[in-house]
């Protein structure tokens, strides 16, 4: 009979863990994931999107929204944006989930980790995830839109892969390797310096490894080596005579036309031909076969050809050629190089491995292009990703972004957050050069195998891992490296501090299997460390009692007796935990104690770690107190979003009120407002239309010109858009240690040695070894991120309010709309828009062009340089007060040349020679037909010729102490009866001269009254011979008119006026007056010409913001006026570096 088959399991009857154990090493590493977790994404939300945040959430925001993305190598590799725009079309666009992706790299970092469990030790694996978890660096950088934690990861996999197969041989690892490279590569231009370090290791490597066996042809090993010894010796001829060379300006044409040197070519050429000399040599003399069979040399032909066409910049810009030059002759030149070094890249690859290369160079440029191109929809995104990025990035260099000394790593960053990592690699140093010559037990394949019992050291594919000779090389080049390179910043760091800590890692975890653990159980180990513990923070304190700026037994005051108490209390419980100490280890040891003491000792310094990672973290995540943060962007971004938010919703239901913001305030808001309908970018350029917007932003730098905008209609709020952290290292710099060196050695000026160097840093930081209230200042610094101590000896206001350097930002709220929400604006107060918007000019101005435009920028005859003034003589030619150009020219009415005159000369460094100026600001001609020309900054009048010939002057720098001591005078009239009338500016006075500069009178003072005056700066004389003053930071105009005798002037009309905004150096108006009675006044940062009356009546206004040369429209701070014989008026449009003439229309 047959039996029936039996049923058919389901898959979804299988158990889900079978034989399910769990030890102490999985559970231990398990809570430390479930740290990194908690860590990466705890109150992830509420930091300010940074400066270096921005571009990549805002273009990821665009890709997910169907956008589109363009690789642009300033904004680094594609990677991270088409990651965060996965995070955003799957989780929703927010601060938090732009975030995302970097906690999720964060977090996989320290899983990867488990996989070095065979390099590190189990112990050692451990302590090295724990310490990612608590780094500073890492932590604060795995909560940060940056691409540095994605690199990390990268190069996390890249070490342990290159580990892998120089102990296995196994082909995958060689794709493990590939695709980190890749994944690099596509994500940030560190890559290169990653491939230099795994290259140059590799090299030196398979040097060392070849040089131990035999040859097949001995002599050629010899020459081999020489070769090898001749091609560093002439790099490093190169590099010297590079850096010998003196640097010209960076400017864009000298980026374009750059090349390098015959003197450094070369010995550059003759290194190539030498180490092609060493590879002939090694072909013939090892063999090709044997070659092939040496891991190291797989990796660097693998390597050298996968990046290879990526390097095509580097010989670009030997022969000069701009390797970011994207135009069809630039592509042309681009694609030679690539398509040469391509080419020598697939022979050296099929050459040595057919297949395996295939399959990596598919690994390596299909997800190449894909990233690049944005699958496929930004086909010159491959080129820019070929050759763009370290065109790009060799640029940068010689920009230097932030400037940092060359000390910046090594004596700033890593002393102040990542000391843990340093110490315990220089403990792995210490602990490899001990155990050298011992063998180490080799454990076999984690992840291959259940546990990580020995490999047979008769494998024949077993080959000795060079784990800590890996490391360390990869630690000590990452910190020449990134301080070599001309841009350093902070979040470079994590590159730096992971190898560091992978390097403590394995030195820790070799101390901890070092320890008789069985036998500390027996002998208190914890009560040991307790005690040690407390004996170090009281031998501490005492320390710190006794070279602190307070010491004990000083006085009897309550503070004096309180540092003596705890001096006494601090020494007490060093001596009593001394004394148990002394009781609890007599039966250890040496070693074992000075084993566990050196463990507890880093125990206290993760502790430090850890609370340094947390204030960075979680408390100072928006200020400038840390150190490892640069352009940081302050609260009030988001505070001021938060009541913009509020407003919006209340007013509207939703996000769709208007919402303004200027260039300053680009970053963050065009991240922040990119879900209101309605808000409106007007740049650096603000104008009467803004009034439209219920909330207006704007910078420090644009504070002035929106200020005429919006007048008393808003309210504002202030607040810090941007700060950096404190700066003062920036004193130990070569270049600020020349100049203190020059400027004590003047007038000598004689050359500063390295050792005038070495002197002059050593009288900066010799305080710190002196004086114990800089080492307590410093300390508190580094400890608490407390700068109150540093900032009393400075002499400084270091409170955050006060802050520096900073930028700072207004939000502007109308003060309609905030009346409409009950927390805003004054109780009880309601305002309309007709009560809040009392312009005297609303609709009164017209659009009227320029009839003649003459100049251009410059300084040959006849080209302008922020010309200030100008005035028509007799014979109707025109004399221009040309004052960056620091001369005068005479014009014909066509504006032809008729003559030019002056040149620079500044009084304040020697006497300045008749006929030179200093920003001449305002000239005049006289009834004899005479120029009299006001040198603003050598503080004088100069009388000329009507040709330009020089007959006299009068005037020196003081504070009217006499009638010609003038302190920045600018406008100057002459009337009809012979009177020179100067705008002593600085001196808040008008001061009057005869023909001959001998003073008669003056009249005001500094102050708000009728009479008084804050800057005074254009003049106009009527038909009448009233005086009309620009008195321009009490915004009005004041008239004054002489009594019988002439010299006592007094106030006859005054009228304020809704501009002159802003006091700024640029921000000086000029006013004249015509035949027909009427006044024309410059509104230089308001961008207007306005007409009013004698009376002080408003006629009409025209003008706007505009840098055209062409626009005849608009101007760019308008200054000096003058009206000619036919009534035109003649304005100098001191921004634009030209002079217009209107006709002006009847009211």
């Amino acid at each position: 009979m047959q039996q029936p088959e039996p049923a058919r399991r389901s898959w979804l009857d299988q158990p889900v863990i079978t034989n399910f154990t769990i030890n102490w090493e999985s559970l231990i590493f398990a809570v430390i994931i479930i740290a990194a977790i908690v860590t990466r994404f705890y109150d992830l939300e509420s930091r300010v999107m940074s400066h270096d945040e921005n571009s990549h959430v805002y273009y990821a925001w665009r890709l997910s929204e169907g956008e589109g993305y363009q690789h642009n190598p300033m904004t680094h590799g594609p990677t991270q944006f088409h990651i965060v725009a996965l995070s955003y079309f799957i989780f929703g666009d927010s601060d938090f989930t732009a975030r995302v992706p970097a906690a999720v790299f964060g977090i996989a970092i320290v899983v990867f980790l488990w996989y070095y469990r065979r390099y590190l030790g189990r112990a050692g694996t451990l302590i090295a995830a724990a310490l990612m978890v608590i780094s500073p660096y890492m932590l604060f950088y795995s909560r940060y839109v940056r691409n540095d934690v994605f690199a990390a990861l990268f190069g996390i996999v890249m070490i342990w892969a290159i580990l892998r197969f120089l102990e296995t041989g196994h082909v995958r690892y060689t794709y493990w390797l590939t695709a980190a490279v890749m994944l690099h590569y596509t994500t940030k231009e560190t890559s290169f310096i990653y491939s230099a370090q795994a290259l140059l290791f590799l090299g030196l490597l398979f040097v060392y490894q070849v040089a131990q066996q035999r040859w097949q042809n001995p002599s050629h090993k010899k020459s081999f080596l020489i070769a090898l010894i001749v091609a560093f010796a002439l790099i490093a001829a190169a590099v010297g005579i590079h850096g010998a060379i003196p640097v010209p300006e960076a400017t864009t044409e000298a980026v374009e036309n750059s090349s390098i040197p015959l003197q450094v070519l070369l010995p550059a050429a003759l290194s190539a031909l030498s180490f092609v000399a060493a590879l002939y040599f090694v072909i013939s003399g090892y063999t090709w076969a044997r070659l092939r069979e040496q891991r190291a040399f797989s990796l660097i032909i693998l390597q050298m050809t996968l990046i290879l066409p990526l390097l095509a910049p580097l010989p670009m810009t030997l022969v000069g050629w701009n390797p970011t030059d994207y135009s069809t002759q630039g592509m042309l030149q681009t694609g030679v190089f690539v398509l040469i070094f391509a080419l020598i890249a697939a022979a050296f690859g099929m050459v040595w491995n057919q297949n395996v290369w295939l399959i990596n160079a598919a690994i390596f440029y299909i997800p190449f292009t894909i990233f690049y191109t944005t699958v496929f929809t930004n086909g010159s995104g491959f080129f820019t990703g070929l050759v763009g990025s370290l065109g790009y990035w060799l640029e940068q260099q010689g920009v230097e972004r932030g400037s940092q000394p060359w000390y910046y790593y090594l004596f700033i960053q890593i002393p102040i957050y990542e000391y843990l990592p340093l110490l315990g690699s220089l403990l792995a140093g210490y602990l490899g050069l001990r155990f050298m010559d011992r063998t180490r037990p080799q454990q076999k394949d984690s992840d291959d195998q259940s546990d990580v019992s020995e490999l047979p050291e008769e494998s024949p594919q077993f080959q000795k891992a060079p784990v800590l000779p890996f490391l360390g090389f990869w630690a000590i080049t990452s910190i020449i490296a990134y301080t070599i390179a001309g841009e350093k910043m902070p979040w470079l760091t994590m590159h730096i501090a992971y190898p560091m800590i992978l390097l403590t890692g394995w030195s820790l975890g070799k101390l901890v299997d070092s320890i008789d653990w069985q036998a500390a159980r027996t002998r208190h180990a914890l009560l040991t460390l307790i005690l040690l513990i407390i004996f170090l923070v009281g031998l501490s304190s005492v320390f710190s009692s006794v070279t602190g700026p307070e010491k004990p037994f000083q006085g009897k005051t309550l503070e004096q007796l309180n540092t003596t108490n705890a001096f006494i209390t601090a020494l007490l419980i060093s001596a009593a935990s001394a004394f148990g100490l002394s009781k609890l280890v007599k039966n250890w040891e040496f070693a074992q104690l000075g084993r566990l003491i050196t463990l507890s000792f880093f125990v206290f310094l993760s502790a430090l770690t850890a609370r340094a990672a947390f204030r960075a973290a979680y408390i100072n995540y928006d200020s400038p107190l840390e150190y490892l943060v640069y352009a940081h962007s302050g609260s009030g971004p988001k505070v001021a979003l938060a009541q913009i938010e509020e407003l919006s919703r209340r007013t509207t239901d939703g996000l769709n009120m208007m919402v303004a913001y200027d260039d300053e305030n680009t970053y963050p808001y065009w991240w922040y407002l990119r879900n209101y309908t309605n808000h409106k970018f007007y740049g650096d350029s603000p104008t009467r239309e803004l009034r439209e917007a219920p909330v207006i932003l704007v910078g420090d730098n644009n504070y002035d010109k929106l200020e005429p905008v919006v007048g008393n209609a808003y309210y504002q709020f202030d607040y810090v858009r941007i700060w950096w952290p404190n700066q003062d290292y920036y004193a130990l710099q070569w270049s600020n240690i020349e100049a203190e060196h020059l400027r004590e050695n003047s007038p000598d000026f004689s050359a500063m040695t390295t050792w005038d160097y070495l002197g002059r840093v050593w009288g900066h930081i010799q305080p710190f070894f002196t004086n114990a209230d800089v080492r307590s200042a410093i300390f508190q610094i580094w400890l608490n991120r407390d700068y109150s101590e540093y900032g009393a000896l400075r002499g400084t206001d270091m409170s955050l309010q006060n802050w520096q350097p900073s930028d700072r930002m207004r939000l502007y709220v109308r003060k309609d709309i905030a009346a409409q929400v009950w927390n805003y604006g004054n109780s009880g107060e309601v305002f309309t828009s007709d009560e809040i918007f009392t312009d005297p000019y609303e609709g009164k101005e017209i659009s009227l062009a320029a009839d003649l435009s003459i100049g251009e920028q410059g300084s040959l005859p006849g080209q302008f340089n922020m010309p200030r003034d100008l005035v028509i003589a007799a014979d109707g030619s025109m004399y221009v007060a040309d004052t960056g150009n620091h001369r005068v020219q005479h014009l014909s009415p066509n504006g032809d040349l008729l003559e030019q005159w002056g040149s620079f000369a500044d009084s304040a460094v020697g006497p300045a020679p008749q006929g030179t100026f200093y920003e001449p600001w305002g000239i005049a001609v006289g009834p004899e037909g005479n120029v009299y020309v006001t040198d603003t900054w050598n503080h004088r009048v100069q009388k000329f010729t009507a040709n330009g010939k020089f007959i006299s002057q009068w005037g020196t720098f003081g504070q009217a102490e006499t009638g010609a001591a003038f302190w920045g005078p600018r406008d100057i009239v002459v009337s009809a009866d012979g009177r020179v009338f100067v705008a002593d500016t600085g001196n808040k006075r008008i001061a009057i001269f005869d023909l001959e500069g001998n003073f008669i009178t003056e009249f005001g003072e500094v102050g708000l009254l009728e009479g008084q005056f804050d800057e005074p700066v254009g003049l106009a004389i009527d038909s009448d011979g009233q005086v009309y003053i620009a008195d321009t930071w009490n915004h009005r105009v004041q008239v004054f008119a002489p009594d019988n005798s002439g010299s006592l002037y007094s106030v006859v009309n005054t009228w304020d006026l809704e501009a002159w905004y802003g006091q700024s150096l640029d921000n000086k108006p000029y006013l004249t007056v015509d035949s027909l009675g009427r006044i024309f006044l410059s509104d230089p940062e308001g961008y207007h010409i306005l007409e009013f009356g004698t009376d002080g009546e408003f006629k009409q206004y025209w003008g706007y913001y505009s840098t055209d040369s062409q626009d005849l429209y608009g101007v760019n701070l308008p200054t000096g006026l003058t009206v000619d014989a036919e009534g035109k008026l003649w304005v100098a449009d001191a921004g634009n570096h030209r002079i217009l003439r209107f006709t002006i229309p009847s009211e």
